[in-house]
């Protein structure tokens, strides 16, 4: 049985073929050739550091989990953007037809081994890099993969201050009924034309 690292390494380099034939034969656009190239990029670099975080492991040596850093604030770029990867459903597995089919079926039989729960567990960074090509292919994510959910914001309620010129913008006694819509839009039309005084 191959190990987990040689096992995603054989599915990255069936991922970088199906890449290499996303690239037209004639002359194509540039942005899609820097798209391209990106994601080439972006999976190798996914292997060879899920391969460290594997091999540290097996020699007992992961590091201590940092502490959650606060989100850096937003600066403008310095330089140009690269192209940005599509992010539709299965845009790959439609592009790259049967050869990202098999890339699918891979990662799929690599997602049921029965000794990658343990090693996710251990080192919880290295699902950092399988969720991407579980996006990728399309493969819905296992639940020792899947994120928690984040909890929501509670919002605190807004005081009800009803709008300037409303039916319940007038002070009226304690068991009066607000003014109908037309007295309102009476009384607006009087102090619009004759003012206030």
């Amino acid at each position: 049985m191959l190990t987990i690292t040689d096992h995603l390494t054989h599915i990255v380099a069936t991922i970088r073929a199906v890449i290499g034939l996303l690239i037209p034969p004639v002359p194509a656009r540039e942005s899609h050739v820097l798209m391209v190239q990106l994601l080439f990029n972006r999976v190798g670099r996914a292997a060879r550091l899920f391969a460290r975080l594997h091999a540290l492991w097996q020699a007992n040596r992961l590091p201590a989990p940092r502490p959650t850093r606060a989100p850096k604030a937003q600066t403008a770029p310095t330089r140009p953007l690269p192209p940005p990867i599509p992010r539709a459903k299965a845009w790959f597995v439609n592009a790259g037809r049967h050869h990202a089919a098999l890339a699918h079926a891979m990662l799929v039989a690599f997602l049921e081994r029965p000794d990658l729960p343990a090693f996710l567990a251990a080192a919880p960074t290295a699902g950092r890099y399988l969720r991407p090509l579980c996006r990728l292919l399309a493969v819905p994510q296992p639940e020792f993969l899947a994120l928690p959910p984040r909890p929501r914001p509670r919002r605190t309620p807004r005081p009800a201050t009803p709008r300037p010129g409303s039916p319940r913008s007038f002070n009226l006694p304690p068991g009066d009924k607000p003014f109908r819509p037309y007295v309102v839009a009476a009384a607006r039309f009087f102090i619009k034309k004759y003012g206030r005084d």
